[in-house]
């Protein structure tokens, strides 16, 4: 009998939520331990650094450029285009790395200057730790493209299985150092230590597993026109996805405090793993957009869209329902009673988030068809609106502030681009929304309701009361959903899949 293939997307999603499931258990038990033993300041400190890091660290729209053209090569049988494209990306790679390297050199010597409402000491610790962050991503900077290559080829288990071991490695390093001592720059130069190790292991993947020779001789005004065209648009991108999160510590660390900082992080982290539970899935469709294109068979996109933003519409909404309804008690018992307001926080930064990212395919789709640039507009404008904002209101309202800042950034991003993937990229988003969020938008609002209530009549406290509650409210997410939601079509889909797997059993 013929062995049936696995398929490389779908084992690829099953280790990117394995990969956040161990990130989010073990962040759930470290992440107030680390707190614990470094001090909340410090925590805001350390997340100020890697942020500050971040602004920087812009790959000018090189790394989408691999996946995006590569992926197109791949498609067109283009060996040889492969090979100069990531050579000339290569090169390209460490021209800025070493501009950058002197960019932060520069910076270092204006950090007193720029973060006024930090103390003396707490400068002196930020130095620190900015030179540890610095010196690290200057390092690893050169060697991005090797996620573009390897999710270009398709390799989604090895890429995601260094996503996993990475979480693990991280968290190990980081108890470790910690056991030693309690010194904030240890963190630091722990999460440092696990990505170089990921990263030797990417680039071994690569060299053993991906039929690539890298041209680093490859030149020509044609290949530097077609790169240069896609990428100036991407980096104005990634310019101005700074200005959201990655810049927000930076503004909270000019109009507030370090504390503001540390309450402003956890939601930012709670809303990065809900993020990546789309992206988990979204990211693996590339390749198969790029095929849809190359093969004139775009009318497929809108039903894969559809497809995966309904089953993202269901998993997210679970998550985020979740939350609003146990959030406030589950952050009290995790961070702490000061970190109370890190609820509201979240869940002000979740809502655009929740529908933003169940369109990513669409998202991929101008990559694909090279129409980014509308994007960068966009968030050129909404971008420098939602820094305004948030400088603004955090002087007043500090974390909460830059978080209502971010949110009407994203709203405004989102209604903008569903105007260009309608009229631009030909996706039939009226037909998107109707087959997905119709029926869902009623849905959430009724398990809110029932979920608040639950979480009030239930007089269980601690962990355990949260694992109960959040029992409940998932039977009764499940319930509203499978009768509200799901068509009689799918759910005979569902019984009949449910009665083929207990005959083969």
């Amino acid at each position: 009998m013929e062995k049936r293939k696995i398929d490389p997307i779908k084992l690829g999603a099953i280790i990117s939520y394995i990969a956040l499931g161990v990130n989010i258990i073990t962040g759930l038990i470290y992440t107030p331990w680390m707190v614990d033993k470094i001090g909340q300041s410090n925590y805001g400190l350390y997340t100020l650094a890697t942020s500050l890091i971040a602004i920087f660290m812009l790959d000018f729209g090189l790394g989408s450029a691999v996946s995006r053209f590569v992926s197109k090569y791949r498609a067109e049988g283009n060996t040889e285009a492969i090979n100069n494209i990531v050579g000339i990306i290569y090169k390209l790679y460490f021209i800025i790395d070493i501009v950058i390297a002197i960019v932060l050199v520069v910076v270092y010597f204006f950090i007193d200057l720029i973060y006024v409402k930090l103390t003396p000491a707490e400068i002196e610790q930020f130095k620190t730790l900015y030179l540890i962050v610095a010196g690290f991503n200057i390092i690893s900077f050169p060697f991005s493209p090797l996620n573009g290559i390897l999710n270009a080829f398709e390799k989604f288990i090895p890429l995601k299985l260094c996503d996993l071991v990475s979480k693990i490695l991280t968290v190990a390093f980081v108890v470790i150092a910690l056991n030693f001592s309690s010194n904030v720059a240890l963190v630091v130069f722990a999460n440092a230590a696990s990505n170089i190790v990921i990263i030797f292991i990417k680039l071994i993947t690569v060299k053993t597993a991906v039929p690539i020779k890298v041209n680093f001789r490859a030149s020509g005004s044609s290949l530097y026109k077609t790169l240069f065209s896609f990428t100036m648009w991407t980096t104005i991108i990634s310019i101005m996805q700074r200005f959201t999160h990655s810049f927000a510590p930076s503004v909270l660390g000019m109009t507030a405090s370090s504390i503001e900082i540390a309450i402003y992080a956890p939601a930012v982290t709670l809303e990065g793993y809900f993020y990546l539970f789309a992206t988990a899935v979204n990211g693996l469709f590339l390749p198969k957009v790029s095929r849809y294109i190359a093969d004139k068979k775009e009318e497929n996109i809108l039903q894969l869209m559809i497809k995966v933003g309904k089953y993202q519409i269901v998993f997210l909404g679970m998550i985020f329902v979740g939350f609003v309804s146990l959030g406030q008690e589950f952050m009290t018992l995790w961070m702490g009673p000061e970190y109370a307001r890190t609820y509201y926080c979240a869940i002000i930064i979740f809502i655009p988030t929740l529908i933003s990212a169940t369109q990513q395919i669409a998202n991929t789709t101008l990559i694909a068809k090279k129409l980014i640039k509308y994007q960068a507009i966009c968030m050129i404008i909404t971008g420098m609106t939602g820094l305004a904002i948030s400088y603004v209101l955090s002087m007043y309202i500090g974390a909460m502030g830059v978080c209502v800042g971010t949110a009407i950034t994203s709203i405004a991003n989102m209604i903008y681009m569903n105007i260009v993937y309608k009229s631009k990229a030909q996706i039939n988003v009226f037909e998107f929304y109707k087959k997905t969020y119709l029926r869902a938008i009623p849905c959430y609002a009724i398990t809110i309701i029932l979920g608040l209530i639950v979480s009030s009549l239930i007089e269980v406290s601690g962990w355990i009361g949260i694992i109960i509650k959040g029992i409940v409210v998932v039977s009764i997410f499940a319930v509203v959903f499978f009768v509200i939601y799901i068509s009689n079509k799918e759910k005979k889909e569902i019984f009949s899949k449910i009665k083929s797997k207990l005959k083969k059993g």
